[in-house]
């Protein structure tokens, strides 16, 4: 049965991925991202809408033009998240903690706080997360404090009622241009977590949002069944992702 699903985050990595994914399954995909992304439709039906989620304001209009004439949401895969500048929370501005903060956390409350109430029969919210929530590793600084702190998002909203299942997910690593980054940075003894990424690229252990897409889709789709509404989990530590 052909779904209709929301993708944050499209132009690029896992967002991309998975909309070519849903799409190559004959399912309609609605999309959102800064850029316009290059899309092999398939058999599905693709819409796309260019916008920043940081720009609060701006969302509310932006998710009515995307949604104008649907009927129903099944799922919302909310994808989109950007890195902090890598290195010790001392050395983080404020600022930038703010702009990470809003973009992966704040962004998918307006986003959520505009769905839900809309389309209170969706069968799933999934919330991209990352192994830096629970790791702490040096380094990480704000991006890990917003994906712990997204974590708690996705379980607040699982515990306020209604029929949606909320999943919040750790893909792994995934070969996009925020390895890039880390990978061609110089190294440096403090951060070893950065030594063991450049280990893992251009390996199995570091796949393109295209390879990792199917087990990413079949493991929110299991997860429905597998884990409680609200919870965490990484998709390399259960053995039914």
């Amino acid at each position: 049965m052909s779904k209709t699903i929301f993708i944050t985050g499209v132009s690029s990595g896992l967002g991309h991925g998975l909309a070519e994914y849903y799409l190559a399954q004959g399912h309609t995909v609605l999309g959102c991202s800064r850029r316009q992304p290059e899309i092999e439709a398939g058999s599905g039906e693709f819409r796309f809408i260019a916008g920043d989620l940081s720009d609060f304001e701006s969302v509310p209009a932006l998710l009515e033009d995307l949604f104008d004439g649907v009927e129903n949401c099944d799922l919302a895969i909310l994808n989109a998240g950007i890195l902090s500048p890598f290195g010790d929370m001392q050395e983080t501005s404020l600022d930038d903690c703010r702009r990470v903060m809003d973009i992966n956390v704040w962004a998918n409350k307006i986003v959520l706080d505009w769905l839900l109430p809309r389309f209170p029969q969706m069968q799933q919210v999934a919330v991209i997360s990352s192994g830096a929530a629970v790791n702490g590793s040096r380094g990480w600084n704000a991006y890990s404090i917003s994906k712990a702190a997204v974590n708690m998002l996705t379980l607040l909203y699982s515990r306020e009622g209604g029929d949606t299942h909320f999943c919040a997910i750790a893909p792994g690593l995934i070969a996009t241009h925020m390895q890039d980054v880390l990978c061609n940075l110089p190294e440096d003894e403090r951060f070893p977590t950065l030594e063991s990424l450049k280990s893992r690229r251009g390996t199995p252990q570091m796949p393109t949002g295209a390879e990792l897409a199917p087990r990413m889709a079949s493991a929110i789709e299991k997860a429905r069944d597998q884990v409680e509404s609200g919870a965490f989990f990484d998709i390399r530590k259960v053995d039914w992702a």
